[in-house]
């Protein structure tokens, strides 16, 4: 993907998990790198590596949940490169809890930073891309959830489908100016944010026994599949949401939390799974 050089790609959530090995995986292909994150130092951290490629990276600090730092983020990105070729809209949030108990304000924020971050992020990239006028790529981070019912992570889910419907609405909206976008759909890849699911020894069992390919996924792994739709090998392809899980999902989603619904008036979440066939 030699097409990448010289490029200058902003990777948001770029201080580790996804953010970090995609951010290193382009700069390996030749790609500038912008890394935006709210933890800073971490930041930082990525950007050397991507310096260690021989290539320019620089980290920047922002919030996703507001917007002006979001747009004074990339006003601070574009002073220093001069321009921007292509977007990973990868930062994001989770938190397990049913939909019921749910704090109002964990709802709120979640959605915040999901779904309105994302928006403020590539609204500001889009019109400087506009700016250029010679096009560019984006890439969005929704999830597999977006397609499947993962319970206790409902409100997740939700932005994440909101995120993939966002998606499709810029890569139409911004087609004349050759702009493309698409959506990766992650299932679980070890990260810090999936680092309480694999905690477990029988979701780790479950979920490697209903994964076709017979692991969860690595970063790596996502990291190459942006890398390739942010290259003009990817040209043709727009307003799509990509799957990488696996095959999790092929037969429904990982149960990482299931009901038995001939109980009324009850949500029992740890009797199923205690029952669940994935003990040693």
């Amino acid at each position: 993907m030699r097409e990448l050089n010289g490029k200058l790609i902003v990777v948001t959530g770029g201080a580790r998990g996804l953010g970090q090995e995609t951010a290193v995986e382009l700069a390996s292909c030749g790609a500038d790198i912008a890394v935006a994150d709210r933890k800073f130092e971490l930041a930082q951290e990525t950007a050397q590596r991507c310096q260690e490629k021989g290539v320019k990276a620089k980290a920047f600090e922002y919030d996703q949940a507001d917007a002006e730092s979001v747009e004074k983020c990339i006003q601070d990105i574009v002073h220093h490169f001069h321009k921007i070729d292509g977007l990973f809209a990868n930062a994001g949030t989770g938190k397990f809890s049913p939909l019921v108990d749910m704090q109002k304000k964990d709802f709120d924020f979640l959605m915040q930073v999901n779904l309105n971050g994302t928006f403020y992020v590539c609204q500001e990239v889009a019109k400087q891309m506009i700016k250029q006028g010679h096009g560019g790529k984006m890439v969005l981070t929704a999830s597999s959830g977006a397609r499947t019912i993962a319970n206790q992570l409902g409100a997740y889910c939700a932005s994440k489908a909101a995120v993939v419907s966002l998606t499709k609405h810029l890569a139409s909206e911004l087609g004349n100016y050759r702009i493309n976008v698409n959506a990766i759909c992650p299932g679980v890849v070890e990260s810090g944010m999936t680092g309480p699911m694999l905690s477990s020894d029988a979701w780790r069992r479950m979920l490697i026994r209903e994964t076709p390919v017979g692991r969860w996924g690595a970063p790596r792994d996502v990291a190459k599949l942006v890398s390739f739709l942010l290259s003009d090998d990817a040209g043709y392809i727009n307003g799509e949401d990509i799957m990488i899980d696996g095959g999790s999902t092929l037969g429904g989603a990982p149960r990482w939390y299931s009901l038995d619904y001939t109980k009324d008036n009850v949500a029992d979440w740890d009797a199923q799974n205690e029952r669940y066939p994935y003990s040693p």
